[in-house]
């Protein structure tokens, strides 16, 4: 009888041995949720937040980096897994990204998100007064592509990022003379060209100097690095930052082909949808 109860009992262990590695051999973990993407260290690092699994906590989080123009992703960073978020250095690149969960030894993918800029091919703009679309505005609520607005509709305030003038009262028959700006939209109802706009309640937008480099990244916004409005666009080619104080995003415009006698200018644009970030790489 002992000997029964002896190999009864040493059956039953074994069985719970076996069922227990079977549980642990097929694991359990899932993937990050709601990655998200924000500008860090004045805007030269990527900040990712995201939530936990709905499995529980992981054993660590990796951070993966596939910058513009490469074809693999690696390695950006390692977190632990009791952490939901990483600060990232692109070293001035813009890029894709995804966080990895590690259960044991099986990674877990989130989505993937980009810092690369949404690029707005080349639209016809025309000084304030020459008659045409002299405004300028990204879908800040939608895909972010830029769109070309006349400032004579109240209705578009809330939708415009800047407009073209050159700051005088110009018949509507032209020329229109040289040196032409990028303008804030709030300035555009006391602008010397302007009686034709409304007042209302026209966004405030920053532009910096002249960029030399189009692929670095945009200065920090300040007062001495941001202005109402900047000069020299009619040089072919110029390249301007832009700022949005509202929403704190940046953005880069190209300006080209300027005609005195036509008022029209061509613009073309790359908007950075993560906020606080200056990666304009494209």
């Amino acid at each position: 009888m002992r000997k029964y109860f002896a190999f009864a009992w040493a059956g039953t262990a074994l069985s719970l041995i076996a069922l227990f590695t079977g549980c642990e051999s097929e694991g359990t973990g899932g993937a990050p949720l709601n990655l998200t993407l924000g500008g860090a260290n004045y805007g030269q690092y990527v900040r990712l937040w995201w939530n936990e699994p709905v499995e529980g906590t992981p054993d660590s989080y990796i951070i993966y980096f596939r910058a513009i123009d490469t074809t693999d992703f690696v390695i950006g960073t390692t977190v632990s897994g009791d952490s939901l978020w990483a600060t990232h250095n692109p070293w001035s690149m813009t890029g894709d990204y995804y966080v990895a969960a590690r259960f044991g030894g099986t990674e877990y993918n989130s989505d993937t998100v980009t810092t690369i800029p949404v690029h707005t091919d080349i639209l016809l703009l025309h000084e304030l007064n020459a008659g045409g679309e002299p405004a300028y505005g990204w879908a800040l609520t939608g895909d972010f592509s830029g769109s070309i607005y006349y400032l004579t509709n109240v209705a578009n305030a809330l939708l415009i990022d800047f407009y073209i003038t050159n700051f005088t009262n110009d018949s509507a028959g032209g020329p229109w003379p040289f040196p032409w700006y990028i303008a804030s939209p709030d300035t555009a109802a006391n602008d010397p060209g302007g009686s034709a706009v409304p007042q209302g309640d026209w966004r405030r937008t920053w532009f910096s100097d002249p960029l030399l480099d189009p692929q670095a990244i945009l200065p920090n916004f300040g007062p001495t690095a941001y202005f109402g409005c900047m000069s020299g666009i009619e040089d072919d080619t110029t390249y301007i930052g832009v700022y949005l104080d509202g929403e704190k995003h940046y953005g880069l415009v190209k300006f080209f082909g300027a005609d005195t006698l036509e008022g029209t200018i061509q613009v073309e644009s790359w908007f950075q949808t993560v906020p606080e970030l200056r990666l304009l790489r494209h």
